[in-house]
């Protein structure tokens, strides 16, 4: 996942819009520039912008900037979500994320934890029964 994807993912869990998440930063920033942060039309974001981010979503500033990942493993992931999305929706893409951000130990609780959910009817889908 690109920097600017992870950042929009993170903003729309907080129920955010561009805008309120510009005007959380100091110096504030525009819509504009936030648009173009999650669009990947800029990538230079100032570090202190950046550290504001990382606090704003509880996450490290590593990881709102997905270091440790190479381009063509972005581009891969990222062409993989975009599809994900499109045939199962942004919470599919939300619930893949959450999960490939876990260790082992994270996944098999979140795997036990679906498991349990899904097999208590009030949580089934019945149009697909």
């Amino acid at each position: 996942m690109t920097m600017g994807a992870y950042i929009k993912l993170l903003r729309e869990e907080n129920h955010m819009s561009q805008e309120e998440l510009g005007q959380k930063l100091s110096p504030p920033v525009n819509r504009a520039a936030v648009n173009k942060w999650e669009t990947g039309q800029v990538e230079n974001i100032k570090r202190k912008h950046i550290e504001q981010m990382s606090e704003i979503f509880g996450v490290r500033p590593s990881e709102l900037m997905c270091f440790g990942q190479t381009e063509d493993a972005i581009s891969r992931e990222t062409k993989i979500l975009e599809m994900v999305q499109k045939e199962f929706g942004k919470d599919a893409v939300r619930l893949l994320t959450y999960f490939l951000m876990m260790n082992k130990l994270g996944k098999s609780k979140s795997l036990g934890d679906l498991e349990d959910l899904s097999s208590l009817d009030k949580y089934k889908d019945v149009t697909d029964v």
